[in-house]
C-alpha cells in the first residue's frame, strides 16, 4: 500500500468553438469536475493522471474526462481528453501561469485551447470559484491505494 495525494479540481466557465469548426457558435456552459492523484506528494513536474467528468450545459450530456495535471512552480499545465456524440473526441490544454502582480486571478483562471485531429477548433476558460484560501481544506485529500 501507499499514500496518494488527491486533487479534487472543480471549476466552471465556457467553450467556444471556431465558426469553421463545424460546431455551434457562441460560448457553451464549460464544467469541469477531476480527481488526480500521485504517489509524488509534492513533487513538481510530477504528471498526475486525472479523470472525472465534463459538462456543457444544454450543448451536450456530461461525459467522462481522462488526462494529466502536472504541478510546477510557475502554475499547473492541464491536458484532459473526452469525447463527444456526433463530434468525436476533443483534446483541451492549457496551462496557469501565476503573476503576483494579478496573483488571486492568475491562480484560479485557467485558459485552454480546444483541438481536435490535432487542429485548434476553439478555445475555453475554465474558472475556480471557491475561496482560494480554503481550497488546500477542500481540493487536497490523502488515501491508500
Amino acid at each position: 500500500m501507499s499514500l496518494q495525494v488527491v486533487l479534487k479540481e472543480h471549476m466552471s466557465g465556457w467553450i467556444a468553438f471556431n465558426p469553421d469548426s463545424g460546431l455551434p457558435a457562441g460560448r457553451h456552459s464549460f464544467v469541469l469536475n477531476v480527481d488526480a492523484a500521485t504517489t509524488e506528494l509534492l513533487r513538481f513536474g510530477a504528471v498526475r493522471h486525472c479523470s472525472g467528468t465534463v459538462e456543457f450545459g444544454a450543448f451536450h450530456r456530461p461525459v467522462r474526462v481522462r488526462g494529466e495535471l502536472v504541478l510546477q512552480l510557475t502554475g499547473p499545465s492541464y491536458d484532459l481528453h473526452f469525447e463527444l456524440d456526433d463530434i468525436g473526441e476533443l483534446h483541451v490544454a492549457g496551462r496557469k501561469t501565476y503573476d503576483v502582480r494579478n496573483l488571486v486571478e492568475s491562480m484560479t483562471t485557467l485558459p485552454l485551447m480546444v483541438y481536435r485531429g490535432g487542429h485548434v477548433i476553439g478555445e475555453a476558460e475554465l474558472v475556480y470559484r471557491d475561496s482560494v484560501v480554503t481550497f488546500p481544506l477542500k481540493a487536497l485529500r490523502l488515501r491508500m491505494s
